[in-house]
């Protein structure tokens, strides 16, 4: 999950709203002198195999943004603990 003041609107994100794909932000996530539950994104449901539509998504399904790996755990131990 990401942070919604880390939103910014017109970028592309990953959201899982029970489809892995990919959205963008249409509009600000801020409304008056706090931030919105839900925002409108258009999400590319062609990447699932559904039409591509513009809809409320909540916030807690929006991932992170395209082109940000997701991060891995650091490696642990050495190359001679897995050799054979």
């Amino acid at each position: 999950m990401i942070n919604v003041q880390d939103l910014v609107k017109g970028e592309w994100y990953h959201i899982d709203n029970g489809l892995k794909v990919q959205a963008q932000l249409l509009e600000s996530p801020k409304q008056g002198r706090g931030y919105k539950k839900t925002v409108l994104m258009k999400v590319m449901g062609s990447q699932a195999g559904f039409f591509d539509e513009m809809g409320s998504v909540y916030v807690s399904d929006i991932i992170r943004p395209v082109g940000n790996p997701i991060p891995a755990p650091p490696f642990v131990g050495s190359y001679n603990d897995y050799k054979s």
